[in-house]
């Protein structure tokens, strides 16, 4: 998964060409069902009009650039009629205000989180007392252009929590005037009801609840990690086998490849240790 911040700026490398097409310009969003549609790109030519690299071409987000099979991924925005809409949409999502449903104002939006499929999966919501929490983008109704609006479930969940909380201190506050029942005679002796308050299995499990959380966050990785490493495996099938351009070195001069030598999985391996895969990429034959 990938902040907006990190895919923004990134040179866009052909891998069959093995060469720089141009930078992130900002990325495309889809209104209608929250995703990036496409990466715009600016290759220093606006004049002749807007590039775009739909998202399905993306060979791999990686951390220093964005990958593709050739240059003919990218694409002419003219005549492109779905991708024309969602541009004079203009939907950015960052800097935009959040509101319930209901009409209560939540904050705004300062980043948004998005997967290898492209689907933006959380947003960060600054609130007005100026706290950051996270957004699960399940719970956006609508992604505008000035105002994301979100259900009014979230509220009335963080209400629910809160009142949980109240309603466990009554409790505590309460039980111990039960004994009172029995009149006089059951003297503070019998008064072992805060010791079995603390054993309630019903409270304590209420309150010992994060485990769940804890395996519903496991099962949501499990796919974006198995997407990330298609993308992985994709591009390195497509490298091994190819001739070196040039010779490529570590930093302090150790040999990773030699120019026209076969690309193995061994210099895959020194490549990415040595921070120059990227490079290795630009220079094949």
């Amino acid at each position: 998964m990938k902040k907006s911040v990190d895919i923004i700026g990134q040179p866009i490398i052909s891998i069959t060409e093995g060469k720089e097409l141009g930078n992130v310009k900002e990325l495309l969003v889809n209104y209608s069902n929250g995703t990036i549609a496409a990466l715009v790109i600016d290759d220093g030519k606006w004049y002749l009009g807007a590039k775009l690299l739909p998202f399905p071409a993306i060979a791999g987000l990686g951390e220093s650039a964005v990958t593709i099979n050739n240059s003919s991924d990218i694409i002419a925005i003219t005549g492109q009629s779905e991708f024309e809409k969602m541009f004079e949409a203009d939907v950015k999502i960052i800097g935009t205000k959040v509101l319930t449903k209901g009409g209560k104002i939540q904050g705004k939006i300062n980043e948004f989180i998005v997967d290898n499929s492209g689907k933006i999966t959380t947003c960060e919501l600054e609130k007005p007392d100026g706290e950051v929490v996270q957004l699960p983008a399940q719970n956006i109704v609508t992604f505008g252009k000035a105002v994301l609006i979100v259900s009014d479930s979230d509220e009335v969940n963080t209400i629910s929590a809160s009142a949980a909380n109240s309603v466990e201190v009554e409790v505590i506050e309460t039980i111990p005037t039960v004994p009172v029942q029995p009149e006089p005679v059951v003297e503070p002796e019998a008064e072992p009801i805060p010791a079995n308050l603390d054993s309630d299995p019903v409270s304590q499990a209420e309150v010992a609840d994060p485990i769940p959380t804890n395996e519903v966050r496991e099962a949501e990785q499990q796919p974006v990690d198995d997407s990330a490493k298609k993308f992985d495996d994709k591009h390195r099938k497509f490298l091994l086998g190819k001739k070196a351009a040039r010779r490529i070195e570590t930093d302090n001069g150790m040999l990773i490849v030699d120019q026209g030598s076969e690309i193995t999985e061994e210099v895959l391996q020194k490549a990415k240790l040595a921070g120059k895969f990227v490079e290795l990429s630009m220079n094949i034959q």
